[in-house]
């Protein structure tokens, strides 16, 4: 990571350049790199940290935060959340904490960078696979995706961790360390720890083979959705006509349903879910009081229902 340059690119410099900044390497990393560009360069940078207080460090790392911000007269946005475990654990409460927060802060300026590189997009889509994704789900993170009425922009997906490690080095960045990444109670801790290093032993830069397939599967996604749309495109809203899915095959039949409920951005309903769907509003006579609901562990995205009325199936968000 030696030419920093191509990082202008990824943003929009007549809007604020807010960096989600925890102070791990990761993070400094780009936060020292955008300081560093915006030397030579117009931009207004800012910087937001979340304390989650979910480690007894946790006030020495804002202040940590704080010092490294205040040394090279960086605005920095603190909160301080308390996390209530729900769904599918800390983790995931966590994130949603803290892209809320992020959101609020941004309002409508634009957008916020998070330091995601390719071992993340790996070990992400390792955990997916290991709890039956899609093929959607192997598609990786997204190098932007909107996040309110602004942006989220993963600006270092073209890098590895140890390019960033390397990078900190050189500059002599003071980084923080959570010591409970280097545990295995977590899922997402063993894949990083142990199946990634274990298999990288193999296969070398797997990171980077793993992200290859993933851009790949990207690209041919968008062109079959494009293909899809424009085939099925009628078809595809929160009301869809009971005769015009029942005419088309089960395959398709639930890639309209998988389009219908994206489209509203509802939480995608499991597989089980997905058949009672088919076999309620389907394959049986529905009627008024036909209803199939379902929601999201993690509370990620919210859930969603589907009614029946007039000869159609109409979808709604919880």
């Amino acid at each position: 990571m030696q030419d920093i340059s191509p990082l202008l690119s990824k943003v929009n410099l007549n809007k604020k350049v807010f960096i989600a900044y925890s102070g791990g390497v990761d993070s400094t990393v780009l936060l020292h790199a955008f300081y560093e560009l915006s030397k030579v360069n117009k931009i207004n940078l800012e910087a937001i940290h979340v304390n989650h207080n979910l480690n007894t460090q946790s006030k020495l790392w804002e202040a940590h935060c704080k010092n490294f911000c205040n040394k090279r007269a960086i605005k920095l946005h603190t909160a301080s959340v308390k996390i209530t475990k729900k769904g599918s654990g800390m983790e995931s409460a966590a994130r949603n904490e803290r892209y809320q927060i992020f959101q609020n802060i941004i309002s409508n300026e634009g957008q916020v960078l998070t330091a995601h590189h390719q071992d993340d997009v790996a070990e992400t889509i390792l955990f997916r696979l290991f709890r039956g994704t899609g093929i959607d789900g192997i598609r990786g993170l997204q190098e932007k995706r909107k996040l309110g009425n602004g942006v989220l922009i993963r600006p270092l997906l073209s890098f590895n961790k140890k390019e960033l490690e390397e990078y900190a080095t050189l500059n002599k960045l003071e980084c923080i360390e959570d010591l409970s990444n280097h545990t295995n109670e977590q899922d997402r801790n063993f894949i990083r720890n142990e199946l990634l290093p274990l298999i990288d032993s193999r296969w070398k830069k797997v990171a980077n083979r793993i992200n290859t397939t993933a851009s790949s599967i990207d690209t041919k996604l968008g062109i079959f959705n494009d293909l899809f749309y424009s085939t099925y495109g009628s078809l595809i809203s929160d009301s869809i006509p009971i005769d015009g899915i029942r005419a088309v095959e089960r395959e398709v039949a639930v890639e309209i349903l998988r389009a219908s409920i994206r489209k509203n951005d509802i939480a995608m309903p499991s597989r089980k879910v997905i058949e009672e769907i088919l076999k309620t509003f389907l394959l049986s006579r529905p009627g008024p009081k036909s209803i199939v609901s379902w929601s999201r562990s993690d509370k990620d995205q919210p859930g969603g229902y589907i009614t029946y009325k007039n000869k159609t199936i109409h979808i709604h968000k919880s």
